[in-house]
């Protein structure tokens, strides 16, 4: 009997040794369907943002990412955790990250921007597009190979991105768009919806995700507030002026003419530098593409007309009607009142994201050069 009982106990404590070894051998913190009515709000949370969501919870932080067309649930779940503090519970439908990053990959000028402003571009190892996502002072870092390009015009090399194995990589995410053969070769994406924000400090604030991701939220927040206080301040100079210009925005292309919505990104910007943009009534928040013939009618209405353009030989008035002899009948023409941001002359789409103070400055300085008297823009021009 004593031989059978110290068998049971061997066959006991053997198995349980067993089922136990994993998690000793295992430092990955354990997934559960943990209660998460706990977590809080992070004080990293947005206040201009729609895209994201951060939460603190027992040992990590939660970030959740959202997209425009799916506002009620969260597209993508990352817990973000101290590789020291493996102690820990996670929700089982959440990647997790170790922060510090110390590697990621970026398919926007943005994420490289981003990173950039907080000092981080020795984590970038890889970019798509190199002509369009690095800015020129950053070119040596490509010419060195620091940085990889991992593709171009939208298309990526999985071969590149196996081989470099970043710790995530960053992307735009596109309704329909799949990145299903990345991850089923292990490689985690994170989508960036900062382009989707139809606020210019929405957009901004995304430099908070940048700075949970590398351990530096605090400077993160610290750039943002700045922003947020100059863009303010900027704002305030316009709150009572007495004449408001109409604007016009977008330019045609094929008989089409593609213009930004009424709640856009853009017409935020027209109105808080003291305008009123042509088609304000608009709800959309992304772009309309419109008929010409019905635009350029309500474009006659048009105080000043506004767009961004790629021209590396330069752009003017000339040029411009030289595309469409009708647009030299337009009051913005005429006048020479057209501002042009041509986006192979300055960091528009690599920087400007994170200068929505400077962009502002410039509209206001285009539309009440009174108000800021001594300044000279960086993004936008009027047209020679």
């Amino acid at each position: 009997m004593q031989i059978k009982t110290s068998y049971i106990s061997f066959v006991f404590f053997t198995g349980l040794m067993f089922l136990l070894l994993p998690a000793c051998s295992d430092h990955q913190p354990a997934k559960n369907n943990i209660v998460e009515n706990s977590f809080l709000p992070s004080k990293y949370n947005p206040l201009f943002a729609h895209g994201f969501k951060v939460y603190d919870a027992p040992g990590f932080r939660l970030l959740e990412i959202y997209l425009p067309w799916d506002t009620a649930h969260p597209a993508q779940r990352f817990c973000l955790v101290d590789k020291e503090d493996q102690d820990i519970v996670v929700p089982d439908d959440a990647t997790v990250l170790h922060i510090p990053l110390k590697s990621m990959v970026c398919f926007s000028a943005t994420h490289l921007s981003f990173a950039d402003a907080l000092g981080m571009t020795d984590k970038i190892i890889g970019v798509l597009s190199v002509e369009f996502v690095v800015p020129a002072e950053l070119h040596h870092l490509v010419d060195s190979g620091k940085i990889v390009e991992v593709g171009a015009g939208g298309h990526y090399d999985i071969e590149k991105l196996i081989g470099l194995n970043p710790q995530i990589i960053m992307v735009s995410p596109q309704k329909g768009m799949s990145f299903d053969a990345v991850t089923r070769a292990g490689l985690t994406v994170m989508m960036n919806g900062d382009f989707f924000e139809n606020t210019p400090l929405g957009r901004a604030e995304w430099i908070k995700v940048t700075g949970l991701l590398f351990g530096q939220e605090r400077e993160a927040m610290h750039l943002f507030d700045s922003i947020v206080r100059q863009y303010n301040r900027l704002k305030a100079l316009t709150a009572d002026v007495t004449e408001r210009p109409v604007v016009l925005s977008g330019k045609q292309y094929s008989g089409f003419w593609n213009i930004p919505g009424g709640k856009s990104y853009v017409a935020r910007f027209i109105e808080d530098a003291g305008g009123r943009y042509l088609y304000a009534g608009n709800t959309e928040t992304g772009s309309l593409t419109m008929d010409f013939e019905a635009v350029y009618h309500k474009a006659m209405n048009a105080d000043f007309w506004r767009f961004v353009v790629y021209a590396p030989e330069g752009y003017t008035l000339e040029a411009l009607t030289a595309e469409d002899i009708r647009y030299g009948d337009l009051p913005a023409v005429k006048n020479k009142k057209v501002f042009v941001c041509n986006t192979a002359k300055v960091p528009y789409y690599q920087k400007g994201l994170l200068e929505p103070q400077i962009i502002l400055a410039d509209y206001i300085n285009i539309l009440h050069p009174g108000l800021l008297p001594h300044y000279k823009n960086k993004y936008y021009h009027l047209l020679p």
